[in-house]
């Protein structure tokens, strides 16, 4: 019999705390995958069959209805029996994947990494450990409020996975590589007929693919020219053979400049705030800097909103680098400016020992999304990818 199973990604409150959600289907009723090619036909006139003229305009698409029961069953926490499961990267495990107390010195949390290959940033779930939901899930109706409560798709950051494992000998649909769907849920429901009171029927479509929205018409366009460059050190070289990076301004921090122009179009009102996002090839956490902006060149300067540079080779760009150090990271709104708004490289390179998670990683590809916000809510995203540096 396979097994099938729904996951949910979900970024906590805290803006730290990852978690997964874990959902495996008892009493299968019927599993269809449906993929659709819509083609259009347009027969000539005067012409057999075998002339039609097929139409393709779209692109493919494909879809997956599940249909199960639900029933009580006796509810133990982690003896194996419960439908609901969930991870968080606070939990701590021993080797046998056992949960142990936080203060257990034998435990340590997972990371959650991406699936291989996968250059969306899809999550890998496979590896991680499960427990039980502490939730009492025994009664359908409770199992009914579960799905609503942390399956329901709340966020465009959540992310769905369904897999299906067969058992087959040949490596494909066992636990460790089963068949895999990344999408999200288009619809969940649960009935219940008078002439069946006891037995609620479940069923779940879910769309293959990759969840976006259409931003408001009003809200900012991408920014322009988005790049980024990485440093590390002041690029001068001693000793025989040579070694670079070895003296200030960076002192071998890994740092990349950000820099980007104004979107063609603010909406229909100014933008009031850029966000700076990037995150680490292979990770799933974005950290992100916001910044209140100056749009206009001939209003007054401050340190509460960053200015586009007037002259030089960044004439016309805003200028940010990252990470952000000792002020910390996170939604840190307006680090580091001086008094003009610009951003204080200065200052920002004088810092000699900053913590070691305000350093990038040397020679690891980093994404980075800029996005200008306003009244009417966030604007389109712009994405560039950076390398750091080999540390000589």
């Amino acid at each position: 019999m396979a097994i099938i199973r729904l996951y949910k990604y979900v970024l906590g409150d805290d803006g730290e705390t990852e978690e997964v959600y874990r959902y495996t289907i008892p009493n299968l009723e019927t599993l269809n995958v449906q993929y659709n090619t819509p083609i259009s036909p347009m027969p000539l006139p005067e012409e057999d069959a075998d002339e039609n003229i097929l139409v393709k305009i779209e692109g493919n698409s494909a879809s997956i209805d599940i249909d199960w029961t639900l029933a009580d069953y006796i509810y133990t926490v982690n003896d194996g029996t419960c439908h609901f499961e969930y991870w968080n990267s606070k939990l701590k495990f021993n080797s046998s994947g056992v949960l142990v107390p936080d203060n257990n010195s034998t435990g340590s949390v997972q990371d959650l990494g991406v699936t291989s290959g996968d250059t969306r940033g899809k999550f890998n779930p496979l590896p991680l450990y499960f427990v039980d939901m502490p939730q009492n899930t025994s009664s359908p109706s409770r199992q009914v409020g579960m799905f609503r409560e942390f399956f329901e798709s709340k966020s465009l950051n959540n992310d769905y996975c369904i897999t299906i494992e067969d058992g087959s000998g040949d490596g494909y649909g066992t636990a460790t590589e089963p068949t895999i769907w990344y999408g999200s849920i288009a619809q969940m429901s649960f009935n219940i007929s008078g002439s069946s009171p006891i037995v609620w029927r479940a069923r779940i479509q879910f769309f293959v693919g990759n969840v976006i929205t259409v931003f408001d018409p009003d809200s900012p366009e991408s920014p322009n020219s988005l790049s980024g460059v990485s440093f590390t050190g002041d690029g001068t070289s001693t000793g025989d053979p040579p070694v670079y990076n070895d003296n200030a301004p960076f002192e071998e921090r890994q740092v990349i400049k950000v820099r980007f122009r104004d979107p063609s179009s603010f909406g229909a009102t100014d933008a009031n705030e850029a966000e700076i996002m990037y995150r680490e090839e292979g990770k799933l956490k974005w950290t992100s800097v916001l910044y209140n902006i100056q749009t206009d060149t001939g209003a007054s300067k401050s340190n509460t909103r960053l200015t586009k540079y007037e002259s030089g080779t960044d004439n016309e760009y805003y200028v940010v680098y990252l990470p952000a150090n000792v002020e910390g990271t996170d939604g840190v709104k307006n680090y580091n400016l001086t008094s003009g708004g610009l951003f204080d490289n200065t200052a920002y390179q004088a810092n000699t020992s900053p913590p070691a998670n305000y350093t990038l990683q040397e020679n690891k590809f980093y994404t980075i999304k800029v996005h200008f916000r306003n009244t009417s809510g966030d604007g389109g995203l712009s994405t560039d990818t950076v390398q750091t540096k080999n540390n000589p």
